[in-house]
């Protein structure tokens, strides 16, 4: 009698439980490759993550490569769960971006998402904003998803000092705005 093979379940497909549903765990190390001892493989409840540290190409601080995938192989990963990723993994004051290669240089074969770190907590990237401002609050039209509340940073702006910032930047705007 011949063996049937196991019929792969898409994620797509609904069968696949959707790991953003899990409770979000500490991340483990996974026994790392001998072979390359300058990757790191780490898991938690929803992600797997492969850790490569390289030489920077320019004077800069050099590169912590994060590639991340989640465990259930769908293609979404809010920013909130990137931020906390490079946050647990590399810490709170690194710098990191995803870069949007010319279609040259592109790589996307696995729903993963790369993210390229300074190594260093100093290093600021020369764009971006300079402030930090976060709220969950719905507003006029603009929807915000909310922190949970083990997450709740203790300075997410509520809807009135969102209101009084866009005030302030609609009375800027409107001095500075030259008048003809």
């Amino acid at each position: 009698m011949k063996k049937s093979r196991p019929k792969r379940v898409s994620p797509s497909s609904g069968k696949v439980p959707d790991v953003m549903q899990q409770p979000w765990t500490p991340f483990v190390l996974c026994e790392q490759d001998l072979r390359s001892p300058h990757i790191l493989t780490v898991r938690n409840s929803r992600y797997v993550v492969i850790m490569r540290r390289g030489e920077a190409c320019d004077d800069g601080p050099d590169l912590i490569h994060l590639s991340i995938k989640r465990l259930d192989q769908r293609p979404h990963i809010p920013y909130r769960e990137f931020k906390r990723i490079k946050d647990v993994l590399c810490g709170e004051e690194y710098e990191g971006v995803q870069l949007f290669p010319a279609r040259s240089r592109e790589v996307d074969a696995a729903n993963n998402y790369h993210v390229w770190i300074r190594d260093d907590p100093a290093y600021h990237f020369p764009f971006g904003f300079t402030e930090r401002l976060v709220s969950d609050v719905s507003l006029d039209g603009v929807v915000q998803e909310p922190w949970p509340e083990d997450t709740r940073p203790v300075d997410c702006l509520s809807a009135e000092q969102i209101r009084a910032l866009l005030r302030q930047e609609r009375e800027a705007y409107q001095t500075e705005k030259p008048s003809n």
